[in-house]
Parts: structure tokens; sequence; C-alpha cells
């Protein structure tokens, strides 16, 4: 792989942690329901699907179909949400027969630099039963157009299944969904040497702690598990490995992407492999996956519909937390400064697919408008905010282009800083929510299929 160094750095999460919210002292960890669950019982009660590896051809700047294989990684709540298409979403793909019937849609979103890291994509499909055809679209670096780029073949006769060996991962049930539909969400152990088994229940019962004290929009959908499976490496500091890039030797393979040497390189983990990183999470049938790495470092990364990972034991762990899920739901940086966002649009995008920023000063075409009194203008200049008055403000974005032409709903969210998400990323996450779980909320696109 050729590696292209740019000059820029990225922003993720926000740039100064000395501004950040830190975890209360008093702030103690939900108690777990103790239920453990068999991994046997888990393994069985996931729904066979297609997992589909699209690989980045970094010669051309391309895609191809790399591999496809049979998964229990599925949840009904993916089996639902399949049947309508996404408007969102950097990469999209449909799984359809060849007497065009649909067998199902998925969506990744990412910035420009996220194929670069990974060199590959995936998306899940519900299995079908006869010969398809999967058509990939990607964003197209300079219009940001979501466009066509290639059509494979997937014959389910032939795919491989993948094998989970249920003694090598250990399952426990911490929040069972107290709503319909349900969603799973799963707390992986990633850098967690066997010796730190029990530090990683703790951790993941302090995130549990984390979404349901903070009311994490669509909390009660959620069924939250955590996976603990032993990692022969920690994370460790971040180094540069040299190249070619070393597979990490760690549950999922996360590691700091030296690969790529940009500025901030070591505030972000990625997946070494992604076909590692997806074999791991999917060990347990999956809607959301979170990574809680074993490091007390200030890091953070989150990709729409692809990974959140977080370090377990940052005093600003509740923060971190949330604001890199968000990202998870599609919600991009509401600060300035520090490097492009990793949901980093192309240049000549009209208009970004974020929920939470906008390059539009109108007000009928500014996406959350129902929160907005009609006595604020739009554009809405610093001076009207008062804690609660919100607008179309200059900034958030980071520093990605085009620069001074981004707007935020306002200030304080924990999107930029804040202890608690503003009114427009909170519904921005529950309509997500709902849509994942299969319900048919819209999620603010008039073209959902």
């Amino acid at each position: 792989m050729v590696c292209l160094i740019p000059t820029t750095a990225w922003a993720n999460p926000f740039p100064d942690p000395n501004r950040v919210p830190r975890d209360p002292v008093s702030d103690q960890p939900l108690m777990s329901e103790k239920l453990q669950v068999a991994n046997a019982s888990v393994a069985a009660a996931g729904v066979d699907i297609v997992r589909a590896e699209v690989e980045w051809v970094s010669s051309n700047d391309t895609f191809r179909l790399a591999s496809a294989v049979i998964e229990a990684s599925g949840t009904p709540a993916l089996l639902a949400r399949s049947q309508k298409k996404d408007p969102f979403g950097s990469y999209q793909g449909v799984l359809k027969d060849n007497d065009g019937k649909l067998i199902g849609y998925d969506s990744i979103g990412t910035g420009q630099e996220f194929r670069r890291l990974t060199r590959a994509i995936t998306l899940r499909f519900p299995l079908p039963t006869k010969v398809s055809q999967l058509t990939f679209s990607a964003e197209n670096p300079s219009t940001g157009v979501v466009q066509p780029v290639f059509t494979a073949t997937i014959d389910p006769a032939t795919l491989p299944r993948v094998q989970v060996d249920p003694s090598t991962i250990e399952v426990r049930v911490l929040k069972q969904a107290t709503a319909q539909p349900e969603i799973a969400v799963n707390l992986y152990a990633e850098g967690y040497l066997a010796s730190r088994k029990a530090q990683f229940w703790t951790d993941a019962n302090k995130a549990v702690s984390t979404l349901v004290n903070n009311n994490f929009p669509g909390v009660a959908r959620f069924t939250i598990r955590a996976v603990f499976s032993p990692s022969n490496k920690a994370l460790g500091a971040a180094t540069d490995l040299g190249s070619p890039v070393q597979e990490r030797d760690s549950f999922l393979g996360l590691y700091y992407p030296y690969w790529r040497n940009f500025g901030r390189w070591y505030n972000v983990v990625y997946p070494t492999r992604e076909s590692r990183y997806r074999r791991g999470i999917g060990s347990v049938p999956y809607d959301y996956p979170i990574a809680l790495v074993d490091s007390n470092r200030y890091w953070g990364v989150g990709n729409f519909n692809e990974l959140t990972a977080i370090p377990g034991s940052h005093p600003s762990f509740a923060y971190l937390l949330l604001h890199e899920f968000g990202h998870y739901f599609g919600l991009n940086e509401e600060y300035e400064g520090g490097g492009p966002t990793e949901l980093e649009f192309a240049p000549g995008i009209s208009e970004p697919w974020s929920q939470n920023i906008t390059f539009t000063t109108t007000r009928a075409n500014l996406k959350w408008r129902n929160f907005v009194s009609a006595s604020t203008p739009i554009p809405t200049p610093e001076s009207q905010w008062n804690g609660s008055n919100y607008g179309a403000y200059l900034g958030g974005y980071a520093d990605s282009t085009p620069r001074n032409r981004s707007h935020k709903p306002g200030f304080d969210c924990t999107m930029e800083s804040g202890r608690s998400f503003c009114p427009i990323c909170k519904d921005a996450i529950g309509k997500k929510v709902d849509f994942d779980s299969g319900k048919a909320t819209p999620l603010g696109a008039d073209d959902i299929q």
C-alpha cells in the first residue's frame, strides 16, 4: 500500500482535554443485573446474515468485493431496518436477487481518510436464498455525490460460514431492554489481557451507568452485553510499528493508525485489519458495537454505523463515550479547530448529511428549524446565545473544508465539549435508534425508500 501523508491533523474528540467534563468522583457504576449468559445460547440467538467486505484499491482509489461470508451476527432489528434505505452514509450497499427482489440495504458513514486507514468497508445484509447482486456506492471524493461504483454477484450456496469458538469469549448481559423493538448494544474488551478481565467488567458496568444515568436517547430499547475475550497485546503507547501494517494481536485488532502519520494519529484507534475487527464483534449478535480499550489516555473515535472506541479508564470516560457514540449516529463535531473531523465530507458537497451541521443559511432549509424560534435570525449571531436559543451559529465541523461555511445549532453540546446533548442531537439520535430498531420513524429525509 502506498502511504500518503497528509499535512493536516484530525480532531476527535475535543482537542483540549482540560476543557471537557470529568467524571464525578461520587459516580458509582450501575450494578450489573448479574445475568451471565451461556456462550452457546448467545451464539444460537444470532440471525444468519451476509457479511460483505469491500476492499479499497489504493492504486486507483476505487473498490472491489474482497469477500463475503455467512455469519450469525444478525438481529431482528437488522432484518427490519435493512428493508428501508438509510438516507445517511458515505458508502451504501443494496443487495437484490436476480429477479430484482430486495434483500436489504446497508450504509456506512466516514470521512475521506477512513478507506485509507481501514483499507476496507463492511456491509451486512439478510441472508438471501438464491444468487443475488450487490451494488456498492461510494461518495465522490470531490463532489460528495454518492454514486454506484461496482456490482458483484453473491451466491449463498458458495459462501463459507464463520465459526465461533464459544470457549474463547465470555458474555454477560448487563442491562435488559425495557422497550421494544430491541437493539443489541455490545461492549467489547479490547486490549485487556487475561489478567485484566475483572477490570473490564468494572469498565463495562461504568459504560452502562453512563448511558442510563445520562438518559441516552433510546436507551430503553438497549439490551447491553459485555463481551470479553483476552487480548495477547495491550494497546500501550502510540508507536510507529513500521510498514507494512502489522495485524494487532488483540481481540479486535485495533491500534493507533501510525500508517497514515497524520498530525494527531495518537488520538484515535482503527482496525489494523477490518476482517479481524468484524470477526471479533460478530462473535456475538450486535446492532451497535462499542470497544472499551484498556487505556487511560485521552482519545476516542466514532464513525457512522462502523466503530465506537474509547479508553476504559480516562477520567473523562463519560464525555468520551457520549461524544464518540454520538458520531456513530451521524452527529458531527460542533467545535472548531484541531484538524479535520472524522466525518469529513467531500469539499464540493452542497450539504453534509450530519444532522447537526449545515451549510445553509436559509430558514426553510434548516434541518432543525422546528427547534428554532421564529424570532431568531438565520444565520444567528453568537450574541443571541443565552443557553437555549437555538439557531444557525457559524462554527462546528472542526477544521474541515469548506471552512467558515458550517453552522451549528448552538453551544455547549456534548458534540462540542458539554456534559449533555442539545435537543437537536437528542432528537437525531432518538430517530436513528427508532429507525435502526425497525420502527418506521423517518430520519429527517423525505426520500427514504
